[in-house]
């Protein structure tokens, strides 16, 4: 009888003993799981407090080259009783953000379209290049070295022609920003900011009536204004078309060119 006793006080040890064990063991995975779970969370909340960055700006892409007219241009010398005369047809290496963008402004040819070129822009084109060719004699465009001082004077006054500084998403001067209701105003070609277009800012409060470029001056309009000129702490001036403003709108709208005329190559160049 004693040594029944015994046993079960044996087993009654060994069984207390083991779920001692199991209970430690349990224990570690228990508090390991808990941390994991604060670890996970605060991983969450790390992350849901931490902004995400902004998209890059667009960068200009290129070198490319295009075309300026579809047609050569034809104009007098200076000297020689103006009985000399130059006919060239000319291309364009530039950078820009966008190459549809060039492409719709100088062959009319976005999107795989037929290519009419523009008459505004040809006709821009042609009186800026007259305008430079008609001071120059016969040996300043056929000497080796007066001849590029002539294609960079060309390139000079092509650059915003082809890049003329624009409101927004509008790919023309005459084109509106469809987002603010915002355009180019009457004198944007005569304005002194040339900057790129992802580069300053226009920040507007249409229920204010305010407008400022980057870090200018608040100037105030009516709502009828259709050349009201803003400027920049540096100087730098945009003329703006405010009638079609949205009266609610409140933001940022881009402003300036869409890319660069980087050189001016010859590809027909004769003088009669």
């Amino acid at each position: 009888m004693a040594d029944k006793k015994d046993d079960k006080k044996d087993d009654k040890k060994s069984k207390d003993g083991a779920e001692g064990v199991e209970a430690k063991n349990r224990k570690p995975l228990f508090i390991a799981g808990g941390g994991l779970t604060v670890l996970a969370l605060a991983f969450v909340a790390a992350s849901l407090a931490v902004p995400k960055p902004p998209p890059p700006a667009p960068r200009l892409e290129g070198p490319k080259v295009i075309k300026l007219s579809q047609s050569e241009v034809t104009v007098n010398l200076a000297g020689e009783s103006s009985k000399r005369y130059l006919v060239m047809s000319l291309q364009a290496e530039y950078f820009t953000y966008d190459e549809h963008y060039v492409t719709a402004r100088v062959s009319g040819a976005a999107g795989g379209g037929t290519a009419t070129e523009d008459p505004h822009y040809a006709a821009m084109l042609k009186h800026a290049l007259l305008g430079v060719a008609a001071t120059k004699n016969r040996e300043e465009v056929t000497d080796p070295v007066l001849v590029e001082v002539f294609l960079e004077e060309v390139r000079k006054v092509i650059d915003p022609v082809v890049f003329p500084v624009v409101v927004g998403h509008a790919h023309t001067p005459e084109e509106t920003d469809p987002d603010s209701g915002l355009r180019a105003g009457e004198s944007m070609a005569e304005a002194k900011m040339r900057g790129l277009l992802y580069e300053h800012v226009l920040n507007i409060d249409a229920a204010r009536k305010t407008l400022a470029l980057d870090d200018g001056p608040t100037t105030s309009f009516l709502g009828n204004e259709h050349d009201l000129r803003v400027v920049n702490s540096r100087g730098e001036d945009v003329y703006l078309d405010v009638s079609g403003l949205a009266p609610d709108f409140h933001g940022q709208v881009h402003v300036g060119v869409a890319g660069r005329v980087r050189k001016i190559y010859r590809d027909s160049f004769l003088v009669q």
